[in-house]
């Protein structure tokens, strides 16, 4: 006796040779064989099986279908070619009022070689296909189950994991499900088709709402997809939802997780992973500026550059404008030096009314110095004033000099340039450790090179302009002396550093100065020890070991820098811009860090209420990525963690930073459900009218 699905076979071949007779005894067969009195009473648990055995049918048909690819490309191609007709018969009949010539007709699956049709069609001819593929009870042959079966297999394959497999799998089934009630229920095969694709439809509506929850609209897109590049480049890889989306109320929810147990331990492994980024990142960017660093090795490479290389370097300069102006005037030229007298004498004088206390504030040198130039100016090296009338005679236009000379004296040129040259020389010598303070000398040394002055004027022109340059010059040298005098003269190099660094939360001009004075070495290590300093934790978070870094602290200490002076450490060495984006962008991370971190904070550190806490939050956070988190969330500490892991979720993060468009109602990435919807019957038949 022949089996149902070989009637079924037999049925549909005897309507295709149009033998009608014949067609009709295979129905009224196929008829009487699914009347209950064909069947054996089948009890609960075959019946159980038997729908089991039809889903399977429904589902391998399905699969097969496509030869176990994501899509079959007969169908796909057969399908656009049937459309193609639809789309020019459909005007025809319209037109015409005439059924569509044959060749508008949708083709014949089962004779399309490689078609899904045609492959279950093959599969089915030995025993072990009709098993896998016909369902076991006939009643349920192209009933709801297999249906559901069918849409199902139509779901899986090419999906990006197993997750995205059961979701497409579920979304196939109940497309299937919707269809064939919809048709059974008297709707056209258009409302059929509309309702497979709803299901979809609503989930790819739910899944953008969902967004638009998360992150607002295409601008919140947007601003979370740079938050996201931000954080990224400053070392954090994986970002909560909360700190990746900017969403406040998700930043509360996570702050409260992080005290809630189930959650607790997650979230704190998550931050370390954070503070590890970041800290990794802020040690890459020390060591692109410099890898060898510290306070000592800055200290030290600063007090080198400041009384080293600075230093040889404007005695050098110094010595070649002063040199250039020297070959201008003859070394024998009388030259006037009330004012040095003067300034001498003012710092040598008494104290007014304090005769005893006089004494105390002089130096030895100095009042050795102004002695002995009084002595000069009268020893037999000196100029007489029977010279000074000779020189007075040769050159009026120094008259007015000459003649306070003539009862003060005078020393050759070449003698008080020499002089000149000696107090400049202390000057960049002198520190706080020197017998004479660099604030005696500065005043001296500007009172000699004011008698130089006047006869570098009376000489030339060419003359007095060589004197103003060499004396610019080291008025500029000097003044910066003066200014990193403290660095250069730090008792230990960590001193050197440590007093530096801290004159770029407030001083940048100061910085600019010593920074001027340092080779592009120093400048870098200089910026890398930086680095490594505003990260580090203050001795209150700190541990014995000293190593502890802190984003608090690298915000707090870089906020406490200036613009300029930030512009002038990360500058003046080869890669210094990228060093200060890099740290720019540690800061950018950090800020984002401190302002959702401040959300729902809970000040005084207890927490006497975290279990509700929990559950509130897992709630809250369930709302937005699960639907069923809220129900787990009943339970605690189970929601706590799922909540959790909703929240540190990648694919979570991924889902609420991408677009939402039109297209992700198609779900182009799910090709064999999109085929699926085009061959359902109801798609078939709406292309043959």
């Amino acid at each position: 006796m022949a089996s149902l699905s070989e009637l079924q076979d037999a049925l549909v071949n005897a309507d295709k040779a149009g033998d009608a007779e014949a067609a009709r005894q295979l129905a009224d067969a196929i008829h009487a064989m699914r009347q209950p009195s064909a069947q054996a009473e089948r009890g609960l648990g075959q019946k159980m099986l038997d729908k089991a055995g039809a889903f399977a049918s429904g589902f391998n048909r399905a699969y097969v279908s496509r030869a176990g690819l994501p899509f079959n490309p007969v169908d796909a191609v057969a399908n656009v070619v049937d459309l193609g007709k639809a789309a020019v018969g459909a005007p025809y009949i319209a037109l015409s009022g005439k059924a569509p010539p044959k060749w508008l007709e949708p083709s014949d699956r089962s004779v399309v070689v490689g078609s899904g049709e045609w492959i279950v069609n093959q599969a089915r001819k030995n025993a072990l296909g009709r098993a896998a593929l016909d369902a076991p009870n006939p009643e349920d042959s192209g009933g709801y189950v297999q249906a559901m079966g069918g849409g199902a297999g139509g779901g899986v394959g090419g999906g990006p994991s197993r997750g995205q497999e059961l979701v497409n799998a579920g979304m196939g089934a109940t497309s299937a499900l919707a269809s064939k009630l919809t048709t059974d229920l008297g709707g056209s095969d258009a409302l059929a088709i509309a309702a497979g694709m709803f299901p979809q439809a609503a989930a790819r509506g739910g899944s953008a709402a969902a967004k638009k929850l998360i992150r607002g609209g295409e601008e919140g897109r947007l601003a979370m997809a740079q938050r996201i590049q931000d954080l990224k480049a400053a070392g954090i890889d994986a970002p909560s939802l909360g700190l990746a989306s900017g969403n406040r109320g998700l930043q509360g929810i996570e702050n409260l997780l992080a005290s809630t147990p189930g959650a607790a331990g997650q979230m704190e492994a998550a931050r370390q992973k954070v503070l590890a980024g970041l800290r990794n990142k802020a040690e890459a960017t020390a060591d692109s500026a410099a890898t060898t660093r510290g306070a000592d090795v800055a200290g030290a490479a600063i007090k080198a550059g400041l009384n080293e290389t600075f230093k040889d370097k404007f005695k050098a300069g110094q010595g070649r404008l002063y040199g250039e102006l020297d070959s201008m005037i003859p070394a024998n030229t009388p030259t006037n030096v009330d004012r040095t007298q003067g300034t001498l004498a003012g710092l040598n004088a008494d104290i007014p009314g304090a005769p005893n206390l006089s004494p105390l504030f002089k130096n030895g040198k100095i009042q050795s110095i102004e002695a002995a130039l009084k002595a000069d100016l009268t020893g037999p090296r000196a100029y007489t004033p029977e010279q000074l009338r000779a020189a007075l005679a040769t050159n009026p236009q120094r008259a007015s000099e000459l003649n306070a000379a003539l009862g003060e004296g005078a020393l050759p040129y070449k003698a008080i340039s020499k002089l000149r040259t000696l107090v400049g020389s202390e000057i960049a010598d002198s520190n706080m450790m020197s017998d004479v303070p660099r604030s005696k000398w500065n005043p001296l040394y500007g009172a000699v090179s004011d008698d130089l002055r006047g006869v570098a004027a009376a000489t030339s022109p060419q003359a007095e302009s060589a004197f103003n340059r060499a004396n610019n010059y080291t008025r500029a040298g000097i003044g910066r002396m003066d200014r990193v005098a403290p660095y250069a003269d730090a008792a230990a190099p960590e001193q050197a550093f440590t007093s530096l660094f801290n004159t770029t939360k407030e001083n940048a001009s100061t910085f600019q100065a010593v920074k001027k004075s340092l080779p592009e070495g120093a400048r870098a290590t200089i910026a890398g020890t930086v680095v490594e300093r505003l990260g580090r934790a203050t001795p209150g978070e700190q541990n014995e070991l000293g190593d502890v870094w802190s984003p608090k602290s690298f915000l707090t200490n870089w906020n406490k820098m200036t613009p300029k002076a930030m512009d002038e450490v990360f500058s003046g060495f080869k890669n210094a811009d990228q060093v200060k984006a890099d740290v720019e962008a540690i800061a950018k991370a950090t800020a984002k860090m401190r302002d959702s971190a401040a959300i729902w904070a809970n000040p005084s550190g207890t927490a006497p209420h975290l279990g509700a806490k929990g559950i509130g939050a897992s709630l809250l956070a369930g709302g937005l990525i699960n639907p069923m988190i809220p129900a787990a969330a009943v339970a605690g500490i189970g929601g706590a963690n799922l909540a959790a892991r909703g929240l540190l979720s990648n694919r979570v993060r991924d889902f609420a930073s991408r677009q939402s468009n039109a297209s992700d109602l198609l779900d182009p990435a799910n090709p064999g459900l999109l085929q699926q919807l085009v061959n359902i019957p109801q798609m078939r038949g709406l292309l043959s009218q």
